[in-house]
Formats: structure tokens, C-alpha cells, sequence
């Protein structure tokens, strides 16, 4: 099995803190996932207003495919991902 890497995304993320791993893991061949927080949408705004349409949401994911998970700095997106109940309970597992 293919297990999957995790990028959280919340709105404020930083862009470069997010895409680049993103960029060089998937260059590596890993399978990474980019995880929209948002309620409904796929669509996440980085700290910098870039629009991003994330591969899936935090509510269609199953932890147990995963092997780590990316969480990127940004203000607010780290406060945001902080005060995600979701997000914490992903990372506590």
C-alpha cells in the first residue's frame, strides 16, 4: 500500500511552507495529499491571498492511510490548524 502524506492547509497558511514540501515529496515520488480544513470547500487562501484547491478535506480522510503530516506556519493558518479539534486529534493519533 501507498501510504499517504498529509498537508494540512487552513486558511492563512504560509504558501512556501506548504507547497514546497509538497514540491520536492511528490518530485521523491511520495504520495502526498494536500488536506483542506474548510467547511465544504476544497479552496484554501494562503497568508498571501493565493488561492489553493486542496486534493481533499479533513473529513473524507482516513488517518490510518497515513505516514506523516505536514502542519505549515502562517499566520493565521497556524492558529487556525491549532483550533481545528480535528487536527489536533489527527496529530494526537
Amino acid at each position: 500500500m501507498n501510504k499517504k502524506i498529509f498537508v494540512m492547509l487552513a486558511n492563512g497558511f504560509e504558501l512556501i511552507e506548504a507547497m514546497s514540501p509538497v514540491d520536492v515529496l511528490r518530485r521523491a515520488g511520495l504520495n502526498v495529499v494536500t488536506v483542506s480544513t474548510m467547511e465544504n470547500t476544497l479552496e484554501v487562501e494562503s497568508a498571501q491571498k493565493v488561492k489553493v484547491v486542496a486534493d481533499i478535506n479533513i473529513s473524507d480522510i482516513n488517518v490510518g492511510e497515513g505516514i506523516m503530516i505536514v502542519i505549515p506556519g502562517g499566520f493565521p493558518g497556524y492558529v487556525n490548524l491549532r483550533s481545528d479539534s480535528r487536527v489536533v486529534e489527527i496529530v494526537k493519533e
